[in-house]
């Protein structure tokens, strides 16, 4: 391996968790912030000292905030989902500055630990994938110093996966179910194969329980008593008589839960693997990041979970005068990175045709896009510009701009611009033959 770390970065709403890969060892290694307590978390909260010029996170920052020493920000992400502001002994700080300096005091800890300041991939995992979260992070990120190419962003879902496709193969052969309890709720994963195809399917359903319960209620008797019921029901709903290969817990709330899960630890532990590891989704993040750099593919499928588009996007072009079919976005990418640029000239079409094929389909659907807007000129004396992004898993964004052609025909600042879901059901065409 290159000099330069190896991180996954679990970022949530209450807590943040990181873990390190290291040369040699079997398993990413947490990374402890604290000497005692829970030391493998750090509370996603920052504090200004007040009339000084100084930062506090985590633990510390709560404490200063408490005993009135500074002026505390926590709920840093859905500021930054709002691209909101703070404004702290009479300076208004934007979301992206709170976080960077969040980001930066924990890499600095990091940094320090190992011995290490660069740092060589990282993956930021995280409960929600929202497009102004991300940007933000990924803009955080690079004013720190790393780069672009080094920054990755990914669900806990596919997290979940890249956790348990690390284990051993037994552990995978059937499905495999995740409980993560924490303050911000009660979640479900399932994760699955799907081996008729090639490349072989993983697919991850992500459900939020409303069953979902405070923390506080496990420090009294009749509260451990009522989550205890209430993690039993979610077990026999969700697991039923589906063949696990194994069970895993995870978050703050499952922290110690041999002292007030018994009901349910005894139901989900019958003829099943159970394992906890609060670190599960930085672990996973950071077996991603491993993938990531290596020059073969260590996981040889197809995710289908949330992060991944579900279709492919293609489009028929003629190139150097043969006809072929341009792949956009393969099925299975990340929405974030699977962005495209491409130059065309239409050949008497007044429409632009693109295909989508969902995965695990033959048949697919076309979408296509009316260039009536821009000025009329003789054929093959346009140039049309497209930019293809995605919104989210399901949404994808097409842009067409007018470059003309040359000095005889100028640019227009005419633009075309759609939006479409790639899972919405329409007319079906064969994908082979269309």
């Amino acid at each position: 391996m290159e000099d330069g770390l190896i991180l996954g970065y679990d970022l949530c709403e209450e807590y943040s968790r990181i873990s390190c890969y290291r040369t040699g060892e079997l398993e990413p290694i947490d990374v402890e912030f604290v000497k005692k307590g829970n030391p493998c978390v750090m509370k996603t909260v920052i504090c200004k000292k007040r009339g000084a010029d100084e930062w506090l996170i985590g633990q510390e920052a709560y404490m200063a905030a408490l005993n009135g020493e500074g002026i505390m920000v926590d709920k840093l992400l859905r500021l930054a989902i709002k691209n909101g502001t703070a404004t702290i002994e009479g300076t208004c700080y934007t979301a992206e500055q709170l976080l960077t300096i969040y980001l930066q005091m924990t890499l600095n800890y990091v940094f320090e630990l190992y011995g290490q300041k660069t740092v060589r991939m990282i993956v930021m995992t995280m409960q929600t994938m929202d497009e102004v979260l991300l940007d933000m992070l990924d803009r955080c990120l690079q004013k720190l110093g790393v780069a672009k190419e080094a920054i990755h962003m990914l669900s806990h879902s596919e997290c979940f996966a890249y956790f348990v496709l690390s284990q051993k193969k037994n552990m995978w052969s059937n499905l495999s179910a995740l409980f993560d309890l924490t303050h911000e709720g009660l979640h479900y994963y399932e994760m699955g194969m799907s081996r008729n195809v090639h490349p072989m399917l993983v697919k991850v359903n992500h459900e939020s329980l409303e069953e979902g319960f405070s923390l506080d209620i496990l420090e009294q008797p009749s509260g451990k008593k009522l989550a205890d019921s209430i993690m039993l029901s979610c077990a026999k709903r969700l697991l039923g008589k589906k063949t696990i290969s194994g069970i895993y817990l995870s978050g703050m709330g499952m922290d110690h839960c041999q002292d007030w899960a018994d009901d349910f630890l005894s139901y989900i532990c019958g003829r099943r693997k159970v394992y906890y590891s609060q670190n599960l989704f930085a672990k996973g993040a950071v077996y991603a990041a491993v993938d990531h750099l290596q020059k073969g593919n260590t996981y040889p499928f197809v995710f289908v979970c949330e992060g991944r588009i579900p279709a492919s996007v293609s489009m028929e072009v003629v190139e150097r005068g043969t006809k072929k079919n341009l792949l956009i976005a393969p099925a299975g990418s990340s929405w974030y990175e699977a962005r495209a640029v491409m130059d065309l000239i239409p050949d008497r079409s007044d429409k632009l045709v693109m295909r989508i094929v969902k995965i695990g389909e033959r048949t697919g659907r076309k979408i296509s896009i009316g260039l009536e807007s821009f000025p009329p000129r003789p054929n093959k004396t346009t140039r049309l510009r497209v930019f293809v992004r995605f919104l989210s898993e399901e949404v994808m964004q097409v842009r067409i701009e007018d470059k003309g052609f040359g000095e005889f025909f100028p640019a227009s600042d005419v633009v075309i611009e759609r939006e479409f879901n790639l899972v919405k059901e329409a007319p079906s065409f064969n994908a082979d033959k269309a």
